[in-house]
């Protein structure tokens, strides 16, 4: 481990560039001669086909709520036994498994951003600005998160994320094994912090008392269901933002550190296939029990038991079978197939962030009084079958929009707040080159 992350004397020192660290390691891990500035590349696009994939599980989470607002108080429409299965599969296999899979990339990218920050600095020889570049970007973040939670979708991520990440940039010289300490204690506590109260209310139940009060509670916030959607969001802004910030705001951040102390280990660039093959078994030796358990409580305790006690399952195993998902698509990558499934990813994930805010124009088109108003109207296996025509349909919009041009529509507006310059979406623009998803 190298010093100069943890030394705070040094604050110009970025991670060493993927790029000249591989290179520099001499023989690479699975023997076949040095490691390539190709090779290295080839991680990086491996980054943002990831971040495509972590997109779609994200999108086939966050549509449940769109369909079946409901979901959000805690208390579910009623479905029939195929409707249940859907639900059951999403909790199972998605939820707590692919935001946990994002904020780890977004902790991966702030060390590329770091070290691209550096890079331009000593191009233009001047001292390195990247605390200031850093918080530019979070702002630019945090503004984009309010509207898109006020506006769009009230489960809005991004303003969690620009809070956090102001967090890990004081917190960036960290060293590799007290930030994994760090994440495990945190995703610990808050796992079973909320297996724990998910207990606690389902003892309090068999009390006439708590139920009466639990009832009159959802009442007064239900009253927002029949709202018009631009009220409803507002409404429940307050208590979805509170939800975010201090409950999966820690497990983001956690995720954060994972992925700071991924790219300062090079952990991408020194990936074996025996390697990935043991990740592959072991987290899904323990993550698919947990889905198991997570789908069960979600589907057969009562609704806010059993939502409460998911969501603390999902962080506590959830973590397992997304690094079984993710060294699963590492594998699948290398082979000929999988190099064109990564082709087809790369551009989504180039772009992810104006994906992301895209799936929320096209949910509430379909589902609010912003548009066709099927809230409450489509099963949940359509909803599923929904999300899957969508992200098909920007997989081939991302693909067209990034052969023209360098980054997405919104990733240029952020790239430019972040370095403070005027926007470009021009190819051969600094930090055009692939997995500089963290430069812009």
């Amino acid at each position: 481990m190298s010093s100069q992350w943890m030394d705070p004397a040094t604050p110009s020192t970025p991670p060493a560039s993927p790029t000249t660290a591989a290179a520099s390691t001499g023989p690479s891990r699975e023997g076949h001669g040095p490691t390539s500035r190709a090779t290295t590349r080839h991680r990086l696009v491996d980054l943002d086909a990831i971040r495509a994939f972590a997109l779609l599980g994200i999108f086939l989470v966050n549509v449940q709520t769109f369909a079946d607002p409901a979901s959000l108080l805690g208390v579910p429409s009623p479905t029939d036994a195929a409707g249940t299965a859907a639900h059951a599969l999403v909790a199972g296999l998605f939820m707590g498994k692919f935001y946990i899979l994002f904020s780890f990339l977004f902790g991966y990218s702030f060390a590329l951003l770091w070290q691209a920050t550096a890079r331009r600095a000593a191009a233009a020889g001047r001292p390195d600005d990247f605390a200031a570049v850093a918080m530019r970007r979070f702002a630019g973040l945090f503004v984009l998160g309010l509207a898109h939670g006020l506006l769009l979708f009230t489960g809005d991520i991004l303003l969690t994320y620009a809070l956090a990440g102001m967090l890990l940039l004081g917190l960036r010289y960290i060293g590799t094994r007290p930030a994994r300490v760090t994440a495990g204690i945190i995703v610990g506590v808050i796992g079973a912090g909320m297996v724990g109260i998910a207990a606690l209310m389902g003892l309090a139940l068999s009390a006439p008392e708590f139920e009466s009060i639990l009832q009159g509670e959802l009442a007064g916030t239900a009253e927002l269901l029949s709202q018009p959607y631009a009220e409803f969001l507002i409404g429940m802004y307050p208590s979805t933002l509170a939800s975010m910030v201090f409950v999966q705001g820690p497990i983001a951040f956690a995720a954060f550190l994972i992925g700071l102390s991924a790219a300062k280990d090079r952990w991408f660039e020194r990936l074996t296939r025996r390697t990935l093959v043991r990740v592959a078994l072991v987290g899904a030796a323990v993550g698919l029990p947990g889905a198991i358990a997570t789908a069960w409580a979600y589907v057969g305790l009562h609704p806010l038991v059993g939502s409460t006690a998911a969501f603390g399952l999902a962080a506590l195993t959830g973590p397992f079978l997304t690094a079984a998902y993710v060294a699963a698509l590492l594998l699948l990558f290398r082979s000929g197939a999988g190099r064109r499934v990564r082709s087809a990813l790369v551009p989504a994930g180039q772009m992810a962030l104006s994906n992301y805010l895209g799936q929320s124009v096209v949910m509430v088109m379909v589902y609010t009084d912003y548009g066709l108003d099927l809230a409450n109207r489509v099963h949940p296996f359509a909803a599923l079958g929904i999300c899957a025509g969508v992200f098909a349909v920007q997989l081939l919009l991302s693909a067209v929009w990034m052969r023209r041009f360098a980054r997405g529509p919104v990733e240029g507006l952020l790239r430019a707040l972040t370095y403070w310059q005027r926007p470009s979406w021009r190819r051969g623009a600094p930090g055009s080159e692939p997995g500089a998803a963290a430069d812009g």
